[in-house]
């Protein structure tokens, strides 16, 4: 159905295999109760981890948000950034330009 998606499936299964195989090796020379507290371990790492990206996603989110909310009513409500940007192309011009390359490189 998707060949693409089973593809990057088989890759990653293939790449995280062997580091599977030998977390599970090690964990065996452990007693089941040292075992227990591991992956009890490692399970509250995962959710801690998991819980701060997505903190950290929400709050980016929100600063792009009212960043684009801002930049929305400048754009609609004011002509600021019109103005700015008629102001600039009109500054550069052929002649502006030349003089700027005639005092960078002169003949």
């Amino acid at each position: 159905m998707y060949p693409f998606a089973l593809g990057i499936t088989d890759t990653i299964d293939d790449f995280v295999q062997p580091y599977l195989d030998q977390l599970f090796g090690l964990l065996q020379g452990f007693p089941l109760w040292t075992q227990g507290l591991i992956v009890l371990a490692l399970g509250i790492f995962t959710i801690v981890g998991l819980i701060v990206f997505i903190k950290k996603f929400i709050k980016l989110f929100l600063v792009l948000a009212v960043l684009g909310v801002i930049g929305y009513f400048v754009w609609t409500k004011t002509t600021i950034i019109q103005d700015l940007i008629g102001s600039l192309t009109g500054a550069i011009t052929a002649q502006t330009i030349l003089s700027f390359l005639g005092r960078v490189m002169p003949l």
